[in-house]
C-alpha cells in the first residue's frame, strides 16, 4: 500500500447522520437503490415450533457498492443473500432490485456459492460460455466474451484445461469469470473462499478486488471472515445472533487495493471483533452444557470440591 490510514478513518455509520432521513422507498437524485431489503422477516419450521433466522431486515445498497455481510453462525446471512438471490421467498417483507420487486431468480443476480460448482465434463472455456450459451450468444461471441473474461482472472492460458486439472482457487476464478460473462447487475458471493487456504485467499482477495475496480459491479459478499470484509468491503454489515437484525453497520474508508496484513485491515478488523464478541458469546452459551463456561469452552471445575477423590488428591 503506498498510504497508511490509521483507525481514526475507521467511520462507524452508527454516527453518521448525514441521508438517514432518506426512506428505503424514495429515490435519491432520482436514482433507486440497486438493492432495497424492506422488513424482511424468514422463520423455518422445526418439530414444535418456528425458528425466526431473519427478523426486519431493512438495508440498502447502492449502484457500484461492495458490501460485505458478517455475523456469528446461524445469524441468517446465507438465508438473506438466497433471498436476495430469489432462491428462497421470505415470510414477509420485500426486496427490490432497481424498481422491481424480485419474485424469484433472474440473470441480472449471479450467486457465487463456497464450492466452484463447475460442470466435470466442460473444459475451462466450456464452463464460462454456458450461460451464454443458455442466453442465445452465437459460438464466436461467447468464446470471445469467455476469453476476456478468462484474462481477467488469469487463466486464459489455462481455457483448454479439465476442471480436474484446477486448484481450488483456480476453480473459483473461473466460478468467477462465468458469473462476469453473464454481466449481471449483481453479484452475491456466500463465502467463495473459505475453503482454500490462506495464501489462495489472499491471492483471489487481490484479485477480486481489481475486479471490482474494472468492473464497478455491486457485490454482496457473506463471510465469517472479518479481516476478508475489512479486505474488502466499502461497507460492513453487522448481523445478531438469530434472528438475524442488522446490529451495526460500518464504513471501510482504505484505499484499494488492500492487503490482508496490513497494519490498518488488522486494526480495523479488531474494533468489529469487539463488537461480535458479544453475539458469538450467546451463541457458545445457547451451544454449550449448562455448566460449561465461555471462557474455556470446558466442564468448570472451580464451582466447588469435586464429590470425588482420584488419583490421590488430584
Amino acid at each position: 500500500m503506498t498510504e497508511s490510514v490509521g483507525t481514526e478513518n475507521f467511520v462507524d455509520i452508527d454516527q453518521v447522520k448525514v441521508g438517514k432521513e432518506l426512506q428505503a422507498s424514495q429515490r435519491v437524485n432520482g436514482v433507486w437503490p440497486k438493492l432495497r431489503v424492506q422488513h424482511v422477516s424468514k422463520s423455518f419450521q422445526s418439530k414444535d415450533r418456528n425458528f425466526y433466522v431473519l427478523e426486519d431486515i431493512n438495508l440498502e445498497i447502492q449502484q457500484g457498492e461492495f458490501v460485505c455481510i458478517v455475523g456469528p453462525s446461524g445469524c441468517g446471512k446465507t438465508t438473506l443473500l438466497n433471498i436476495v438471490a430469489g432462491l428462497e421467498k421470505a415470510d414477509s417483507g420485500d426486496v427490490w432490485a432497481d424498481d422491481h420487486k424480485i419474485n424469484g431468480a433472474g440473470t441480472d443476480r449471479v450467486v457465487i456459492f463456497q464450492e466452484a460448482a463447475l460442470f466435470p465434463w466442460l473444459n475451462v472455456v466450456k464452463n464460462v460460455e454456458f450461460g451464454l450459451k443458455l442466453k442465445g450468444f452465437n459460438g464466436k461471441e461467447r468464446r470471445n466474451i469467455a476469453i476476456e473474461y478468462l484474462k481477467m482472472v488469469h487463466l486464459s492460458k489455462f481455457q483448454h484445461a479439465q476442471v480436474h486439472e484446477l486448484s481450488g482457487g483456480m476453480k473459483q476464478r473461473v466460478a468467477i469469470a462465468r458469473a462476469l460473462a453473464m454481466n449481471p447487475e449483481m453479484l452475491l458471493m456466500d463465502e467463495p473462499f473459505s475453503a482454500l487456504d490462506a495464501q489462495t485467499r489472499w491471492i483471489l482477495h487481490y484479485e477480486l478486488q481489481n475486479i471490482w475496480l474494472k468492473t464497478r459491479k455491486t457485490i454482496l459478499f457473506v463471510t465469517h471472515n472479518i479481516r476478508e470484509a475489512v479486505c474488502l468491503a466499502d461497507r460492513i454489515i453487522i448481523l445478531s445472533t438469530a434472528p438475524g437484525k442488522i446490529k451495526k453497520e460500518f464504513l471501510v474508508e482504505l484505499p484499494r487495493p488492500r492487503d490482508d496484513n496490513d497494519v490498518n485491515v488488522a486494526g480495523y478488523s479488531t474494533r468489529i471483533m469487539k463488537e461480535l464478541k458479544a453475539e458469538i458469546n450467546k451463541v457458545m452459551k445457547c451451544e454449550m452444557d449448562a455448566d460449561s463456561c465461555v471462557e474455556c469452552d470446558i466442564k468448570c471445575t472451580t464451582e466447588g470440591p469435586a464429590k470425588t477423590d482420584i488419583g490421590g488428591g488430584i
